[in-house]
């Protein structure tokens, strides 16, 4: 059983990482070198020497040193604001631009997700324009970052709901309704973006993003039914993922055009279509009826959320 647990999930997480065959960017060693290139430039941009003091000096010196040689002896630079001083400790590339489109997100309610927000965002910190080099011009970066932000936050949720179970200080839910709630816990993250989030949805849409939105909603589902405890081994373990995802993306759609108190309409639907779910056997046609179901979905929102961004609309 053991063995056939590893396969099973070595199997889904090799699809998910097909995702440098269907990519149409820069290859990551490319890619890294761009992103590395403008970190230096950014970094160039902002280095200021402040006048240290005789004490500076006498304290940092090693006999024999000069006190320009060197410049730069950590494996990560570090970062200035425009005020030219440099920020305590150092940091990676990777973990200034999370720190950069953490930032962002104050500013999507107002600029949506682009790379206006983004500079906001690196404007707050007082870092330089420069740091936009980063970052791809689609809002794409700022999209995934929050995508990644929620799944982490439902991931905790859900262990910690499973903590309590285990220690009898919670009672086991039923399937159907411990997927309808973790469903609800992560739609209801969007509420603060909510207005922006179609938007969001059509850069997700993009033939180049659509591997990494496609790896972030399978590492999704998946945990929700590995905390809602499936032990299946067989093409069901993939046929109950496809489902799940399939009932998000379209409960996610109605939620974008949801007018209703608290999103009552969202909810009811989500869980009509979990009812549904439920019921639904696996033999060889309903599996297909089931992936064809998802593929026409997917085209539906695909139309939908075009028709709502306006990309539609003739000129």
């Amino acid at each position: 059983m053991g063995t056939a647990v590893f396969l099973r999930r070595a199997g889904w997480k090799l699809l998910q990482r097909c995702e440098p065959v269907l990519k149409c960017r820069l290859t990551p060693t490319r890619r890294m070198f761009c992103k590395s290139a403008t970190v230096w430039r950014f970094v160039d941009e902002n280095k200021q020497q402040p006048q240290s003091s005789p004490r500076q000096d006498s304290e940092t010196q090693q006999p024999g040193e000069q006190l320009d040689s060197e410049p730069w002896q950590h494996s990560h630079p570090g970062y200035t604001g425009q005020d030219g001083y440099e920020s305590e400790g150092y940091e990676s590339e990777e973990q200034l631009q999370q720190r950069i489109l953490t930032a962002s997100l104050e500013f999507v309610p107002k600029h949506g997700w682009t790379s206006e927000a983004i500079a906001e965002g690196a404007k707050s910190l007082n870092l330089s324009a420069a740091a936009m080099g980063m970052f791809d011009n689609d809002g794409s970066d700022l999209v995934f970052h929050f995508i990644s932000q929620c799944n982490t936050q439902l991931n905790e949720l859900l262990e910690e709901e499973h903590k309590l179970v285990q220690l009898g200080q919670a009672e086991k839910k039923k399937t159907d309704q411990f997927l309808r709630d973790a469903i609800e816990a992560r739609l209801r993250m969007l509420i603060p973006y909510i207005e922006k989030w179609p938007q969001a949805m059509s850069i997700m849409l993009f033939p180049q993003n659509l591997p990494t939105a496609l790896n972030l909603l399978t590492s999704m589902v998946d945990d929700m039914w590995h905390y809602a405890g499936d032990q299946s081994t067989d093409i069901n373990w993939y046929t109950r993922r496809a489902m799940l995802a399939g009932i998000y993306n379209t409960t996610e759609l109605v939620m974008v055009q949801d007018l209703s108190p608290d999103y009552k309409d969202t909810w009811q639907f989500l869980e009509n279509r979990i009812n549904d779910a439920m019921k639904v056997g696996h033999t060889a046609k309903q599996v297909k009826s089931t992936g064809d179901a998802i593929v026409q979905g997917v085209m539906g929102a695909t139309i939908t959320l075009k028709n709502m961004t306006g990309l539609n609309q003739r000129g």
